[in-house]
């Protein structure tokens, strides 16, 4: 089964209050057959729409106005209540350095995703949040994500490659998990690519 048949019914959420990258992102989702894409501006907007309607990922920049990305991050993995409360987060930006990981990680990101961006890179992003979902556990302030104890690692500074991903890893907990995944997803990247493979430049 091709990618574009199975990302068909996968809901993705892009936060971002540049119009450009909404498009642009909106374009690269539609060509690895995602269909379901809803994008917003305004950072509010998208909790009330994760709130009422279940969403499999949502993209969130790192820098818009009122409130950035990981703080928006924080504030929903403590929400009472969401339509998906597995929903994996990535956190986008062009700029990510020891302080950023280390904060994203902290407030519950499932995975950086590092701009500049090739459809190739986000198509293994996709396929790897939906395929190999990270564990989530419970906190006693009301938090629900991926356990955020890797922070006492101390992780070595960001620094990716053109069109990489910096991975978020997990160290085994003895709390509680829980197992997300959803079927279907066993697909492999076609050989002749939708897009050019250069990298498209996000500013």
């Amino acid at each position: 089964m091709g990618n574009a048949a199975v990302f068909a019914d996968v809901r993705v959420c892009v936060v971002d209050d540049n119009r450009n990258f909404q498009n642009l992102f909106r374009t690269l989702l539609r060509g690895l057959g995602v269909r379901r894409v809803d994008l917003f501006g305004d950072p509010d907007e998208a909790t009330a729409f994760v709130t009422a309607t279940p969403v499999d990922i949502t993209f969130i920049d790192l820098v818009m106005p009122r409130q950035n990305g990981i703080e928006w991050i924080a504030r929903t993995r403590r929400a009472e209540r969401l339509a998906n409360p597995t929903m994996p987060i990535a956190l986008v930006s062009g700029h990510v350095d020891r302080r950023v990981l280390e904060a994203a990680v902290r407030a519950g990101v499932d995975d950086i995703l590092v701009k500049p961006l090739s459809p190739a890179t986000l198509f293994d992003h996709i396929r790897r949040l939906l395929r190999h979902p990270i564990p989530y556990v419970r906190g006693a302030d009301g938090y629900f994500g991926p356990d955020t104890r890797l922070l006492t690692a101390k992780p070595k500074p960001v620094e990716a490659p053109v069109g990489q991903i910096a991975s978020v890893s997990r160290a085994a907990t003895g709390r509680k998990t829980y197992a997300r995944a959803i079927p279907g997803l066993d697909v492999e990247r076609r050989r002749e690519p939708v897009y050019d493979s250069s990298p498209t430049f996000l500013d």
